[in-house]
């Protein structure tokens, strides 16, 4: 049986391996599944199971600023602490982001670069910090205000993940989790047993069920009951302690 930074690790194989739709699996797993200390325990893993770097892979197979972004986050050791936020900093790169944004995220001053070096290398709670200035000074949230663009990489896209990952993970996994229980679109059975199985394991599912509960109209159990059957059903409801 793997251990949690095995299954990770597995997961983070597959997202390499189709790299411009399943982006989200390693910005989940570099932004908001883990510590630096677990991040390091899961490319510890990928390394002994597949004989090569996350980095490696992620630099063979993305291309663009979809690379640039992947390497970064999945590159960087994060300070864990709460404790050390210099809100002076983080009012100047809040300046520096809404420029980028301005500029479409390229364009003058190196955009993509800057906004990339921003989310990917400052401390989750300095970034906190930074989007809270962002959006004290624009009265939009950094996410809503990011490009979108038609990158064929995936890049804006996998940019806004990131600081949705940072801001608050666990509205973003409710969110993940209610497009994967929609009835009308379907199961999403790998983003739901993704997060699933991920989270069971940690001490955030409590947080991530609320903010499911308050977003839709059932928890997160009546869903998967709802939308899942059988021995799946009973395996994600078991994880989720019912």
């Amino acid at each position: 049986m793997l251990d949690p930074a095995e299954r990770q690790a597995v997961m983070a194989n597959a997202a390499t391996e189709c790299i411009q739709e399943e982006y989200p699996v390693l910005v989940e797993i570099a932004c908001a599944n883990n510590s630096a200390a677990e991040l390091v325990a899961v490319k510890k893993a990928y390394h002994a199971l597949y004989k090569r770097s996350l980095e490696e892979d992620v630099a063979a197979r993305a291309t663009g600023n979809l690379r640039t972004l992947l390497l970064a986050v999945v590159s960087t050791y994060r300070y864990d602490g709460d404790d050390n936020v210099d809100m002076e900093l983080a009012r100047s790169e809040a300046k520096i982001v809404h420029e980028a944004v301005r500029n479409g995220g390229g364009g003058a001053a190196g955009g993509h670069d800057e906004l990339i070096r921003v989310v990917g290398t400052r401390s989750k709670a300095q970034l906190r910090a930074t989007f809270a200035c962002f959006k004290d000074e624009h009265r939009s949230s950094v996410t809503k205000a990011l490009p979108r663009g038609d990158d064929p990489t995936g890049y804006p896209r996998a940019l806004r993940t990131a600081a949705r990952c940072v801001a608050d993970p666990s509205k973003y996994f409710a969110k993940v989790l209610r497009h994967a229980t929609r009835e009308s679109a379907g199961t999403d059975e790998d983003s739901l047993t993704r997060v699933v199985v991920v989270h069971a394991e940690k001490d955030d599912m409590g947080a991530i069920c609320a903010a499911f509960q308050k977003r839709a109209s059932c928890t997160l159990e009546q869903a998967i009951a709802k939308e899942t059957s059988g021995d799946y059903r009973s395996f994600l409801l078991a994880l989720l302690g019912s």
